[in-house]
Parts: structure tokens; C-alpha cells; sequence
């Protein structure tokens, strides 16, 4: 079977944060909605030739984008992201506080994706 590609995987995980909240399951739908945000940014980094391994990388590669576009949204957008990473390892986040994250982590993936539709 095919691997899903870094952008398709990002939806993946979107999907499963959501079912994972509906579980009242709150760090594994925190730590898929960090790799819903990670493998976007991973997608648009292969596209662009950017390394991409570890999280300073990530964050180097959302700065680009966002000093590309003119928009530092992706930057706090990603921050939301890293704060469900952190909640994984931590579980210092309530359902409500989840999901507001996650509707900025699917804000942030949408943007990504427009940008992946321009390349």
C-alpha cells in the first residue's frame, strides 16, 4: 500500500484530532493536531526543496512563508499547533481549549494548502 503524502496526511490527522476530542481522548487528539500542522508544513517544504527534519525547521520554514506572504497568521496559527504538542507530553489543556486549537490548526492548514495550490 501507497504511503499518504505529507499534504494528504495532514487531513489524515485533522480527522483523527476531531475523533480522538470525541473520545474526551485529549492528548492524542492535542498530538494529532500537531502533526496535522507539522506534515503541511512538511509538504510545502519538500515542494520548495527545504529541509525539514526537526522543529526548528518547521518553525524556520512557516517564518519563510510568512515573511513570503506578508502574513504572520501562519505564525501564531503554527504556535497554536506547537501548544497541542506541548499538551501531549504536559495535559495542561481542557476539551474547549483543544478545540479551539484545532479550529486554528485547520485554519492554518487551509492557508498552507493555498500556498501549496500556487506552486
Amino acid at each position: 500500500m501507497d504511503r499518504p503524502s505529507h499534504q494528504q496526511q495532514s487531513r489524515v490527522f485533522l480527522a483523527q484530532a476531531t475523533e480522538e476530542l470525541a473520545k474526551d481522548d485529549l492528548r492524542q487528539a492535542s498530538e494529532k493536531g500537531w502533526g496535522a500542522a507539522s506534515q503541511i508544513v512538511k509538504a510545502l517544504a519538500d515542494v520548495r526543496g527545504w529541509d525539514h527534519k526537526g522543529h526548528a525547521l518547521l518553525f524556520r520554514a512557516v517564518g519563510m512563508i510568512a515573511d513570503e506572504h506578508h502574513d504572520d497568521e501562519f505564525r501564531s496559527l503554527f504556535a497554536f499547533a506547537n501548544d497541542l504538542h506541548i499538551n501531549f507530553y504536559d495535559g495542561y489543556l481542557d476539551g474547549h481549549e483543544i478545540a479551539v486549537r484545532l479550529n486554528h490548526v485547520s485554519r492554518f492548514v487551509d492557508k498552507m494548502d493555498a500556498v501549496l495550490s500556487e506552486a
